[in-house]
C-alpha cells in the first residue's frame, strides 16, 4: 500500500474516519481518509480495522493513539448504531509512531511496579476483548473487585484466568498492596505446605535457619491468588479452609498462630461441583470459595476478539523482534477465525509468535505459521499434504456455506451477507475469489 505523502499532509485536522461492522471489518472509509492517506476505499472494504490502526497501548478512554500507515495519529472511537466509526483527530508527521508506542509501552510497564511481589499487573483495561460476551463478564468482575469476597474463576486453560484475578486486585480497596500468585501444580507436593504456610528455623532438613513466610503471610493485607485450586492435595485443602475460617496461619515447625488479612481468588479449569461429587475436593471447602463463580469464556465463543487479538501480538513481537509486520493476509484471518482455539488465547499467541519468528516483509501468512509445525520432520511430502489438507478445509468450508446460503435466500447477496454475518463486499470478493457461479 501506498504511503501518504507528507508535503501534502497538513500538522493539524481531522484526517476522515471508517466504519466497521460487529467483527470489526471495514465497511465504509470516508473520501478524506482516503484523500489524506493516499488509499482506495475498494481496497481497505472487508479488512480487519486492527491491520490499519495500529495500537499495543490500551487506553481508558474512546481517544487512543495509533500509527495508521506510518504516521501517528490520535483516534476517537464512537458507536454510531449499528457500527463503530474511528475518526482520525491529529496526525503528526515529524514524530516517528514505534517510538511514541515504545515510550507509552514503557510507561505502562514501570506503572504497576510496587514491590518485588507485586509486578506488571494487568487492568481491565488492558484485557483485550471488547465482544458483548467480554464485556459482559468485565462488568461483572469490575462488580464484585470492589469488595473482599472470595472469587472462584472459572474456564478453560489459557483464557485469561490469571489476568482477570490480577485486574480484579487493581480495582479493589487492596490495589496498594501486594498480589502473590500461587500455582498449585507447579509446586510439588511435598514442598506446597512450606510454600504456602512457611516454615520454622529447624522445621524440616534443609530450612533455612531464620525460618521463612509462606505466600499467604506475603499476601496479608493483599490478595492471595491460587491458580489450578482443584490440584491441591485432600490435607491441604484442609488446612487452606481453616485459613478461609479462622484467617490465621501457623508455620510448618511452629506453635503460634499469626493473623493474616488476606483476599482470596481461586482458578480452576475443572469442574470443582463434579470432584466434589467424586470426594476429591472437600465440599466445606468448595462452598468457602464458591461465593462468586465468574466463567472466562473461550476464544471461540467470542470470535470477535480473535483478530484485535491477534494484531496486539503481531505489535508485541514487532518491538520485540524488531520486525515491521502490519498486516495478516485473507487466508490466515479465515484460519483463525474458523480455527477451533483448544488452547485459547495462550494458543493463539504461540501461533503468532511462530510466524513472527520467520516472517520477512509487512504481511503475516498462514503457511509461516505452518512451516514451524513441520520442523523438523522426517517425512516433508506428508507434512506438506497436511498443510494442504487444511488450507482446502478452509476453502471448503466457506465454499459450502456461501453456497447454501445463497441458495436459501434465493441468490440475493445482500440477505446472504447478513446470514453469514460478514460486510456484503466481503462476500463479493469471496464469491469472485471462488469463482462461485
Amino acid at each position: 500500500m501506498q504511503k501518504a505523502s507528507k508535503s501534502n499532509a497538513k500538522k493539524t485536522e481531522e484526517l476522515g474516519y471508517i466504519k466497521t461492522d460487529a467483527s470489526k471489518k471495514i465497511i465504509y472509509a470516508s473520501p478524506d481518509f482516503c484523500h489524506n492517506f493516499s488509499q482506495k476505499e475498494t481496497e481497505l472494504l472487508g479488512k480487519s480495522i486492527y491491520s490499519i490502526v495500529h495500537s499495543s497501548v490500551k487506553s481508558k478512554s474512546n481517544i487512543i493513539f495509533a500509527a495508521i500507515f506510518g504516521y501517528s495519529c490520535l483516534v476517537k472511537k464512537t458507536f454510531e448504531e449499528p457500527h463503530l466509526v474511528y475518526r482520525m483527530i491529529i496526525r503528526h508527521d515529524n514524530v516517528d509512531p514505534n517510538e511514541i508506542v515504545s515510550f507509552l509501552n514503557s510507561i505502562e510497564s514501570k506503572k504497576y511496579k510496587k514491590t518485588s511481589v507485586q509486578q506488571n499487573l494487568y487492568t481491565f483495561e488492558e484485557i483485550i476483548g471488547d465482544s458483548p460476551m467480554m464485556e459482559r463478564v468485565k462488568e461483572l468482575a469490575s462488580k464484585i473487585a470492589i469488595n473482599n469476597s472470595t472469587v472462584l474463576l472459572t474456564g478453560e486453560s489459557g483464557t485469561g484466568k490469571e489476568l482477570f484475578a490480577q485486574a480484579i486486585h487493581q480495582l479493589s480497596p487492596r490495589k496498594n498492596q501486594p498480589f502473590v500468585a500461587v500455582n498449585c501444580v507447579a509446586i510439588p507436593e511435598e514442598l506446597f505446605e512450606s510454600e504456602l504456610f512457611g516454615y520454622e528455623s529447624g522445621a524440616f532438613s534443609g530450612a533455612k535457619k531464620e525460618g521463612k513466610p509462606g505466600k499467604l503471610e506475603l499476601a496479608h493485607d493483599g490478595t492471595l491468588f491460587l491458580d489450578e485450586i482443584s490440584e491441591l492435595s485432600y490435607q491441604t485443602q484442609g488446612k487452606l479452609l481453616r485459613v478461609l475460617q479462622e484467617r490465621e496461619v501457623e508455620r510448618l515447625g511452629g506453635t503460634k498462630t499469626k493473623q493474616v488479612d488476606i483476599r482470596i481468588i481461586t482458578a480452576t479449569n475443572r469442574n470443582l461441583k463434579a470432584l466434589v461429587d467424586e470426594g476429591k475436593f472437600r465440599e466445606d471447602l468448595f462452598y468457602r470459595l464458591y461465593v462468586f463463580d465468574l466463567q472466562i469464556p473461550p476464544l471461540r465463543k467470542r470470535p470477535e476478539d480473535i483478530m484485535q487479538l491477534a494484531y496486539s501480538y503481531v505489535d508485541y513481537f514487532n518491538q520485540k523482534l524488531g520486525k515491521e509486520v502490519n498486516y495478516i493476509d485473507s487466508m490466515l484471518e479465515d484460519w483463525f477465525l474458523h480455527y477451533h482455539w483448544p488452547g485459547n488465547v495462550r494458543e493463539l499467541k504461540a501461533n503468532i509468535e511462530r510466524g513472527m519468528l520467520i516472517v520477512e516483509g509487512d504481511t503475516l501468512t498462514l503457511d509461516l505459521l505452518y512451516l514451524s509445525f513441520n520442523e523438523p520432520a522426517a517425512d516433508t511430502k506428508k507434512d506438506s499434504i497436511i498443510i494442504e489438507s487444511l488450507e482446502d478445509e478452509v476453502r471448503k468450508a466457506e465454499i459450502n456455506a456461501i453456497r447454501q446460503v445463497l441458495e436459501e435466500t434465493g441468490g440475493d447477496r445482500s440477505l446472504a451477507a447478513q446470514k453469514l454475518k460478514i460486510h456484503v463486499a466481503s462476500l463479493y470478493r469471496k464469491i469472485a475469489k471462488y469463482n462461485i457461479k
